[in-house]
């Protein structure tokens, strides 16, 4: 095994290569022993130190001993009056500098889910593998996931709007099996992942690599949809699927 082989492993378990180079080195790994020997001894490296690994809180009375500090830089004349304001200006420093931070982590998710519901998207293009249960009958399709899964989301029909129900498959996001559904408006393929959990209110959408990604809450589900659909028509798409019953 080469040393690019090696450096392709390593960005294949974390997420980062595209979909054409992902599928490339799947189909590498069923004929290469060598290839998926290297993969498995990545990942039983990776379990370990996520089983190994020690988190640390931080120490008690940090908080305290940095207004501390603080006061104590001040002239002591002058304690009684800037002492306060030390610590509030300590205070907005910091929120200053750690706002930034937090909404870079804010975006940095949004991104590398964003990025891997593209990649799942392009993945069952190009494998030709949309569907596991073939069906444009939501009766057919919602026990199916939930018999496979053990949740599933609403599955509407919204062929009277122009969203034709072409059935659904289970995916994986974040090392995590999801619910898929697929539609087709005229043309065009979208894929709506349903996630367990709450996300942040409203809808939010961002445009990738030519594709349209729009993301929302609805039901105690996080719902994703991608397609190459217009952003109007798939935002219009997530409305409708968000106020069916």
């Amino acid at each position: 095994m080469t040393r690019d082989d090696e450096t392709r492993l390593h960005a294949y378990l974390d997420g980062e290569l595209g979909a054409t180079e992902s599928i490339d080195l799947e189909r590498r790994l069923a004929s290469d022993a060598e290839l998926r020997a290297g993969l498995e001894e990545l990942r039983a490296i990776s379990a370990r130190i996520r089983r190994q690994a020690s988190y640390h809180d931080a120490p008690p009375g940090l908080a305290g001993r940095i207004l501390g500090r603080v006061r104590r830089q001040a002239p002591r004349a002058r304690a009684a009056f800037w002492g306060p304001l030390a610590a509030g200006a300590a205070l907005a420093a910091a929120v200053a500098w750690i706002a930034p931070g937090m909404l870079r982590l804010q975006a940095d998710g949004w991104n590398r889910q964003a990025d891997q519901v593209l990649e799942d998207h392009l993945r069952a293009n190009f494998s030709a593998h949309w569907i596991d249960v073939a069906s444009s009958d939501r009766h057919t399709v919602k026990p199916w996931l939930s018999a496979h899964l053990g949740f599933s989301p609403s599955v509407p029909d919204l062929s009277d709007q122009g969203f034709e129900l072409l059935g659904g498959r289970v995916d994986v996001l974040d090392g995590r099996p999801v619910a898929a559904l697929v539609y087709r408006r005229r043309q065009h393929m979208i894929s709506v992942f349903a996630v367990p959990g709450e996300a942040a209110a409203g809808t939010a959408s961002s445009e990738r690599r030519g594709y349209h990604v729009v993301r929302w809450p609805a039901a105690g589900f996080v719902y994703w949809a991608v397609s190459d659909l217009n952003e109007a028509e798939l935002r219009e798409f997530a409305r409708l699927v968000s106020s069916a019953p």
